[in-house]
């Protein structure tokens, strides 16, 4: 593994695990006002920003956390977009549409050559996805999810005690277990570990249920 200020570069291995290139927010400065962006602070409201662009940096994308706020925050003309979630708290969330909202942007402003999937997760039956799940990350899928406690006083709290989205980039193929990519500082010591699919899901917000998966279709027709 090699460092940079804002991300770590984190190596394939002999267990499966890909090339990840790990964005972490708590490297970022203060960007209220940034380009016209209101009331945003990237340290501390920027998880979701930054998995997504530790995601389509590993797939082969070059784009940082900063260009992804923008792109979710403003429009063309650098009007605001309604992407968040408690406004009333000065619009710190962002909500899981944002992120298919920038896929799309990207697809077809930029030409990037992305397929994306949400993979709903049933409340009663959350093992019945985990087959699809984990085939698609050892496949050529990366996954933005969400965790974090909401209101629950026994949440495992494994990633964060808050809110929080992470990566998930890769699947050990000894124990089926998944690899991360967490932005926050918990996430400095999770880079070797590896989580079972169960983990996952208890600490997955449970209004959300949801696995965006997301693969670069150029590198496939490379292959």
């Amino acid at each position: 593994m090699s460092f940079n200020e804002n991300f770590d570069i984190i190596l394939p291995n002999e267990f499966g695990r890909k090339y990840t290139q790990r964005y972490k927010q708590y490297t970022y400065s203060n960007i209220d006002g940034y380009d016209g962006i209101p009331n945003w602070n990237l340290k501390d409201f920027g998880c979701g920003p930054s998995s997504i662009a530790t995601i389509l940096s590993s797939i082969g994308y070059d784009i940082d956390p900063i260009e992804v706020a923008k792109i979710i925050l403003l429009d063309e003309n650098g009007n605001l977009l309604d992407f968040f979630t408690n406004k009333e708290k000065n619009r710190y969330g962002l909500v899981t549409l944002s992120f298919i909202y920038l896929l799309q942007e990207l697809i077809d402003k930029k030409k990037f050559e992305l397929e994306y999937k949400l993979v709903k997760i049933s409340y009663e039956y959350p093992l019945l996805k985990k087959e699809q799940v984990i085939n698609m990350l050892m496949d050529e899928y990366m996954a933005l999810i969400l965790v974090g406690p909401k209101g629950c006083v026994n949440h495992p709290r494994t990633f964060s005690n808050y809110g929080h989205y992470i990566a998930l980039t890769s699947v050990n193929k000894n124990n089926q277990e998944i690899y991360v990519a967490n932005p926050n500082k918990t996430g400095d010591l999770q880079i070797d570990t590896t989580y079972s699919y169960e983990t996952i899901i208890t600490n997955m917000f449970n209004n959300t249920y949801d696995f965006l998966m997301i693969k670069n279709k150029s590198l496939i027709k490379k292959r």
